[in-house]
């Protein structure tokens, strides 16, 4: 998958149907107010350096993956 804003590709290693972090997680970090009611996604940046949590909205499959 590819993050629609910010580029960056990953593997999604898990999901929430909704929202499962905190208020404050969602205030700092969530700057575009994605909806809470939807799905989340736990993914692995692809090059390793971190984990995120990404709102359903926010991904794309990779383009490059289907070349």
């Amino acid at each position: 998958m590819r993050h629609k804003l910010f580029k960056y590709c990953g593997l999604i290693v898990g999901v929430d149907p909704e929202f499962q972090s905190t208020e404050d997680w969602y205030q700092m970090m969530a700057k575009t107010r994605p909806p809470r009611d939807k799905p989340w996604y736990h993914v692995m940046v692809s090059d390793g350096s971190r984990h995120t949590y990404v709102a359903e909205r926010n991904l794309e499959i990779d383009p490059t993956i289907l070349n």
